[in-house]
């Protein structure tokens, strides 16, 4: 449905892509997940149109985005970070002017933008103007927007970013809902989010691609099964490559007061603690997160 193919995109001195490649099946839910600066949002606003590439290609739909833009955008919805919504506008009138900005037949637009509404949970505030709005409200009104002309492929970029943890679950679940029913891309810089969402995940550094794969699969490839998070009196104190030579530890790091382990079975947790000097305050272990992916990855790059 998505194909990106070696695209390299600079602004002055700043490469901010890298030869970049991937691609998004029909249906899928691709995370594209990496820091701030890492080149996300310069990716997805290739693939929306809205920036042009130095060099490579994009394909969506079958169609080159730079050749044909109009009919790439017509298939897109894209939800930004900031929705920057026209604030003196009333809730459903926005969604009209877009509408018909798309080209949506009249006389099915009224169902439409209701529809729309009452899917994101804002019917009852239909005739309230934008400016009255707090950002979970705007969110939601920039989805019904992403939406308006019924798009096959949805592009949302931190679209939890700034919110309350309560509106950020209900924006995660309606975004869950729409699997399969869609092509979708998700930025995102929380890792819980991506885990519980994306049926793939790209991790990008510095404009590449680092890994790829399903959840399961990255989390796999973590250096052994297992993470051990150890809370010391005194991190001065630790010696890495003495840590490293433990039986059954495959990589240490050291995070303030927090060392944490990555083993390859559990019956190293005891070595481990009997090794570490000073005062430990707590031990906890749990299964390798994406987050521990994305940490692991780079460092390898």
């Amino acid at each position: 449905m998505i194909e990106v193919d070696s695209v390299s995109k600079s602004f002055g001195r700043i490469r901010a892509l890298d030869n970049l490649s991937f691609s998004v099946r029909e249906g899928e839910l691709m995370g594209i997940i990496g820091h701030n600066g890492a080149g996300k949002t310069t990716a997805i606003r290739i693939i929306a149109g809205i920036l042009h590439p130095d060099s490579g290609t994009v394909h969506v739909g079958g169609y080159d985005v730079t050749r044909d833009p109009l009919r790439v955008k017509a298939m897109i919805g894209y939800l930004p970070e900031e929705p920057n919504l026209y604030e003196r506008f009333r809730a459903a009138d926005l969604l009209r002017y877009f509408g018909e900005l798309y080209g949506v037949p009249r006389d099915v637009l009224d169902d439409r933008i209701y529809e729309l509404l009452e899917l994101v949970g804002m019917s009852e505030r239909a005739a309230d103007p934008i400016n009255t709005f707090s950002k979970g409200m705007r969110q939601r009104i920039g989805i019904a927007r992403a939406l308006i002309h019924d798009p096959p492929i949805i592009i949302f970029d931190e679209p939890t970013m700034g919110l309350d943890p309560a509106t950020a679950f209900s924006i995660r679940e309606f975004i869950r809902e729409l699997k399969g029913s869609r092509t979708m891309i998700l930025c995102t810089h929380y890792m819980e989010e991506a885990d519980y969402l994306c049926d793939r995940v790209a991790i990008i550094n510095r404009g590449r691609i680092l890994d790829i794969g399903t959840p399961d699969e990255l989390k796999s490839r973590v250096q052994g099964d297992l993470i051990l998070e150890v809370k010391v009196s005194e991190p001065s104190l630790i010696n890495r490559d003495s840590l490293m030579k433990v039986s059954g530890v495959k990589s240490v790091e050291i995070d303030g007061k927090i060392i944490r382990f990555s083993l390859g079975s559990r019956e190293s947790i005891t070595e481990v603690i009997e090794n570490i000097p000073g005062t430990v305050f707590s031990v906890n272990t749990r299964e390798a997160t994406l987050n521990d992916v994305f940490i692991q990855s780079l460092k390898g790059s």
